[in-house]
């Protein structure tokens, strides 16, 4: 069941980043026999160019070990979803409920409500897939 939203997540995400995508401005072309000499434009904005560097980086980390390690450091905290959600991933609502009062709710850098790009796009699914591991392995010690 946990599979199937997450699923259900992803496609969303990707549905969202391909649509911000569609609707960049596409560049100007001339018809007349003059040669646009406009620089072209990167595919990339600002904002979501910094997702490269995160997404790798995100990749690079093991959710489960991760929780583990706060633990142990006496950290004890859910991450949350991308949006206005009132539950977190990888939980079902009620479980979330009975144990948030134990442990709040971070989002992880860049975990957002806006989408910047189809960069952001493929970091937020991840962060999603990352975040609901984690809160998976957290929720022994938020009881």
């Amino acid at each position: 069941m946990n599979l199937c939203i997450s699923v259900s997540k992803l496609l969303v995400l990707i549905s969202l980043g391909l649509a911000v995508g569609a609707c960049r401005e596409m560049p100007s072309h001339q018809t007349s026999g003059s040669v646009n000499t406009q620089a072209s434009q990167p595919n990339t904005s600002a904002e979501d160019a910094q997702f490269i560097k995160k997404l790798s980086e995100l990749q690079a980390k093991n959710p489960q070990q991760d929780a583990q390690a706060a633990i142990a450091r006496g950290e004890r905290y859910f991450l949350c979803n991308a949006g206005r959600s009132r539950t977190v991933p990888g939980l079902k609502a009620e479980v979330y409920a009975n144990a948030q009062g134990q442990c709040p709710t971070r989002c992880l850098d860049g975990v957002t409500d806006a989408l910047y790009g189809e960069h952001h796009a493929k970091y937020l699914s991840a962060a999603l897939e990352y975040s609901a591991l984690w809160n998976q392995a957290m929720i022994k010690a938020c009881y």
